[in-house]
C-alpha cells in the first residue's frame, strides 16, 4: 500500500464529481483542496488512473504520483491528521511529522 497525490485540475461540478468517485472507488481519500487529494491504495498510478478514467474529460489535467515520507507539509492539521494516522500505509524515512509538529509548535 501507498499514499499517492492526486491533481484534478476541471470545472468545479466535475471537480466534485471527481471527488465522489474518488471516494466510492477508493474509500480512505482525503480532499485537500478543490484539485488536490491523497490516496492511501494498493493500487499503482496506472490502475489508479483505469479506475477514475471514465471522470477524466478532454482538456482535464491529472497528475498521480505516490508520495513518500520524505516530503514538506505545510497542510491543515485535519490533512496532517489523516497524513500521520497510524493506518497510513507510508514507505521511506519518517520525518515530515516532526516538521509539521515544529511548525505548528512555532505557530502556537
Amino acid at each position: 500500500m501507498a499514499v499517492y497525490t492526486i491533481y484534478y485540475g476541471a470545472s468545479p461540478a466535475r471537480s466534485d464529481a471527481f471527488d465522489q468517485a474518488l471516494q466510492e472507488r477508493f474509500g480512505d481519500v482525503y480532499r485537500v483542496s478543490a484539485e488536490l487529494w491523497l490516496v492511501d491504495t494498493g493500487r499503482e498510478a496506472d490502475a489508479i488512473y483505469g479506475a477514475m478514467r471514465q471522470s477524466v474529460h478532454q482538456g482535464d489535467r491529472l497528475f498521480i504520483a505516490e508520495i513518500t515520507r520524505d516530503f514538506f507539509p505545510w497542510l491543515s492539521q485535519s490533512a496532517l491528521g489523516w497524513l500521520f494516522a497510524p493506518e497510513r500505509s507510508w514507505k521511506g524515512r519518517y520525518v515530515a511529522r516532526e516538521v509539521a509538529q515544529k511548525i505548528y509548535a512555532a505557530a502556537a
